[in-house]
């Protein structure tokens, strides 16, 4: 376990042409709406329009016939009004003017599909596949309309397919997801959704199922751990965990009492319940327990920051030094043993050797850094050396009034994520 402050850190002119794009834009729209037919139903006209737009547009360059092109046209304007049965209509008009006409049998496809006619439109999807393999979007959309009809296994092969065809689709890669949550394998729904989460970094929509996945994988995991040993001082190491992650500090601590009780050499517990007193302010009790983790796993740098760290917190600055010295030569980059190397030099006298630790934890991030730096000019005073010691005052306030505009930005993002999430409960509670 690597400890939590130690690096500084707070813890074709007849196809598709412009299709694939716009396809897209309907399987996000599908997405943002959820997996509930009802929902789809009622929802996604921009994209769906856009698609046919598109198409229309293509065709209207191609040498299709003008009869054709008038189909997709019309499709497309009932598309844009909003009468989906009417366009499906129009589409199969169009199949029946060309019957080997891949796109036209897509289209139909996504119309039913708009409409909720899942299984219409899985069988004019296929249709479409079969005249044309390649067909853009097919294996995407079936996928879909197969999930939302119940058929998981299918929807899991084509939507493989569509990553096939493209690994970067992050739509594919996020119905995928859902669909291996919703048949569960939460395992392979995360492997999904963190690709997806890499591709489109920011996406809410995919950072809300991708925690899901995690969760459920995590819960799925404890389930599996419990009938296993239902003792095991792991599940109490867990329970710690997810005490801990609530703030719960009090009953993190007692959740890895017993689990030391159980299993009193395992080193790990008694990392995790030393960080759990420092959140407490407990820094004695935190020594302690790390000074059992050093005396199980002798050597280890980790677990000589941990207890130096937490003796300079606690007053034992003396003997934090010897401990705190051997991490800083252990490591060739600035860590947090070079800010409670300075501190304890500090409060020793030392004020040179304070200054120059100080100066390599200005290398860090975050508080850790902050904190260096104003550290840092309190040595420069010691030391007469004004100037310096203004100099870091300052850099000191600019980071801290940057942290400062960080932590309000977050916390207003964090209540429009809260709004837009009670206003969403809202509407679904009134369907």
């Amino acid at each position: 376990m690597l400890s939590r402050n130690f690096f500084g850190a707070t813890r074709a002119p007849i196809e598709d042409a412009g299709d694939s794009a716009t396809r897209v834009d309907f399987a996000i729209s599908l997405l943002y709406f959820g997996s509930s037919i009802m929902r789809l139903i009622g929802f996604g006209y921009c994209a769906i329009l856009l698609v046919f737009g598109l198409q229309a547009e293509a065709l209207a360059q191609s040498a299709a016939p003008e009869q054709l092109q008038s189909l997709f046209r019309q499709g497309a304007q009932e598309m844009h009004a909003g009468d989906s049965s009417a366009a499906e209509a129009t589409f199969r008009k169009a199949t029946e003017l060309d019957p080997g006409f891949a796109p036209a049998y897509l289209d139909m496809g996504l119309a039913e599909l708009k409409q909720g006619k899942l299984l219409d439109a899985i069988a004019s999807i296929r249709k479409s596949l079969e005249l044309d393999p390649t067909s853009t979007g097919a294996h995407l959309f079936l996928g879909i309309a197969e999930y939302q009809s119940s058929h998981g296994e299918d929807a899991i092969a084509d939507l493989q397919r569509a990553l096939e065809e493209d690994p970067k689709n992050t739509q594919a890669l996020t119905w995928l997801g859902i669909v291996e949550m919703n048949t569960g394998h939460p395992d392979k729904a995360a492997e999904s959704l963190d690709r997806a989460a890499e591709l489109a970094p920011g996406d809410e929509n995919i950072l809300d199922y991708r925690v899901q996945a995690h969760l459920t994988a995590a819960k799925q995991s404890y389930a599996e751990l419990y009938k296993l040993d239902p003792g095991s001082w792991r599940l109490h190491r867990l329970n710690a965990a997810i005490d801990a992650q609530a703030l719960d500090h009090n009953g993190a601590i007692e959740e890895y009492q017993k689990a030391i009780t159980l299993a009193p050499k395992e080193a790990d517990l008694y990392e995790g319940i030393g960080w759990e007193y420092r959140q407490l302010g407990h820094a004695d009790q935190a020594a302690k327990a790390f000074a059992e983790q050093l005396k199980l796993t002798p050597g280890n740098p980790i677990a000589m920051y941990n207890l130096g760290s937490a003796e300079v917190d606690s007053g034992q600055e003396h003997d934090a030094i010897a401990l705190l010295e051997q991490v800083v030569k252990i490591y060739n980059n600035a860590t947090g043993a070079d800010y409670y190397l300075g501190r304890a030099l500090a409060a020793e006298g030392r004020h040179e050797e304070a200054l120059k630790a100080f100066q390599r934890a200005t290398n860090l991030t975050g508080e850790m850094q902050r904190r260096a730096w104003y550290e840092l000019s309190q040595e420069y005073r010691h030391l007469g050396k004004t100037t310096d010691a203004h100099a870091a005052v300052l850099k000191y306030q600019d980071l801290r009034q940057a942290a400062d505009q960080a932590k309000a930005k977050e916390v207003e993002d964090w209540r429009k994520l809260d709004t837009a999430n009670a206003a969403s409960s809202a509407a679904k509670g009134q369907q």
